[in-house]
């Protein structure tokens, strides 16, 4: 039974939160804070959100802090909900605050870039939230997708040494214990200054619950009287866009410039990423209101949505549509494949359904792209051998907590029958070596 949370900080992760509740509260592991917060041993902590809570810590949270407001306030829900449509919007929302849900099923969670693999921090910030609080934590607009400089400081993030993947969190890592006296660098770029602020402008808005005004109609206006839009509206053009605001960025250190393949499904509509909007719309020079509180008529949006007619009749450069889509491609199937792309790290399948969903592709659309077909092929693999990789993952999970387990934790951890361990044995040699195979046989061989 929790009887004691410490108060929540401004700006503070809930996953942070937790951190300092396990230490306060003076537990010997942080397997013994899991067990008192999550519903089951295979539960982790979720860096961006909240995470698998058991019923009575999420009573005993409601009573100091209504969880929507805790999504809102302490999660990294702006960045992915923030435009996406109004009924995605509160379903993600109620889902990550009542639910037990993979953040990937309610918003598109792109792979990390280099310098965003772990949480970063201000080392100035952590001198203050110490001299104020008597301790540091981990601050949300700090994790901020090419958030690279402390707003209120105007020094450059730090990366520590904590995965900032919600898979990797079996312990938790309190600010306090992970952030040291770094030198200070200040950063002196004032675009970058700028860029900075009008990510946390759009972070730190209200969310709009009410109007549902599609994120491609507000940067298709923001586009007229510019070069990138023909006077008739019915042209965007895409690739001078991409270019330009590519030479714009290059030179300030983005950990992500946005390709054209993303600033083109954003100005369709079919991908709403938080980071390639801002990055256009602050290339366009539009108000961050503009994006967060639009004022658009019906009628304009219906302009917009009027000329994506072009997108069905105009012909497609499918060898630069290939070239752009590859590298994006392979990140968002490895993701998949190793399971770095969700919540509980499990490896999962690769199928074809999946790619066109991910990807935002048409039918048929990866036959005429070789090198994304090429990459495709490569992850392709039968049930069996997927299933051998995920016993292989569940049995080294395991395996890692030190403690007594048998093929009933697999069976839940991997979700793989044993009626179809028979077919499966053939293809654990091609994924570990032959003691592992051995044990993980001789494990089942003892399950009555």
């Amino acid at each position: 039974m929790i009887s004691y949370f410490p108060a929540i900080y401004p700006d503070e992760l809930v996953y942070s939160w937790f951190c300092r509740y396990y230490v306060h509260s003076g537990f010997f592991s942080s397997k013994s804070a899991m067990q008192e917060l999550y519903c089951k041993r295979s539960d982790n902590p979720s860096k961006e959100f909240i995470g698998n809570l058991n019923p009575g810590a999420v009573e005993q949270i409601a009573k100091m802090y209504p969880l929507d407001k805790l999504v809102l306030e302490h999660t990294m829900y702006p960045q992915y909900a923030r435009f996406i449509s109004l009924e995605q919007k509160k379903t993600a929302l109620y889902r990550l605050g009542h639910d037990n849900c993979d953040a990937h099923h309610l918003f598109c969670v792109l792979p990390r870039s280099e310098g965003e693999h772990y949480l970063r921090f201000c080392p100035l910030c952590v001198n203050e939230d110490r001299e104020t609080c008597g301790e540091t934590y981990w601050h949300r607009k700090h994790q901020i997708r090419n958030m690279g400089i402390c707003t209120k400081h105007r020094c450059r993030l730090v990366e520590s040494s904590v995965p900032a993947k919600s898979e990797q969190g079996f312990v938790f890592c309190p600010a306090e214990h992970y952030t040291g006296c770094d030198k200070v660098v200040f950063e002196e770029d004032p675009q970058m200054i700028q860029f900075a602020n009008y990510l946390e402008s759009v972070f730190d808005a209200p969310m709009d619950f009410e109007n549902d005004t599609p994120i491609s109609s507000v940067l298709y206006h923001g586009m007229c009287q510019t070069k990138y839009l023909k006077p008739s509206g019915r042209s965007r053009y895409t690739k001078q866009l991409t270019d330009d605001l590519n030479g714009f960025y290059r030179d300030m250190g983005l950990y992500t410039i946005a390709s054209m393949y993303q600033i083109q499904r954003v100005l369709l509509g079919s991908r709403s990423d938080f980071s390639v909007v801002c990055q256009v719309a602050f290339f366009l020079g539009m108000m961050p209101e503009e994006l967060t509180s639009p004022t658009l008529t019906p009628e304009q949006v219906q302009q917009e949505q009027d000329s994506h007619y072009m997108k069905d009749t105009a012909p497609v450069d499918w060898v630069q549509l290939d070239t752009d889509t590859a590298p994006i491609l392979e990140a968002v199937i490895r993701g998949v494949y190793d399971g770095t792309a969700s919540e509980s790290g499990r490896p999962e399948r690769v199928s074809e359904r999946l790619v066109y969903r991910e990807m935002g592709l048409l039918g048929h659309q990866l036959e005429n792209m070789p090198m994304c077909q090429a990459i495709f092929e490569r992850y392709t693999e039968s049930y069996p051998e997927n299933w051998a990789r995920k016993i292989i993952w569940a049995y080294q999970r395991l395996r890692a907590q030190g403690k007594p387990f048998y093929w009933s934790d697999i069976r839940k951890l991997s979700g793989v029958k044993k009626k179809n361990f028979q077919s499966i044995i053939p293809y654990l040699v091609n994924h570990t070596d032959d003691n592992m195979v051995n044990q993980i046989i001789a494990l089942v061989a003892t399950d009555t």
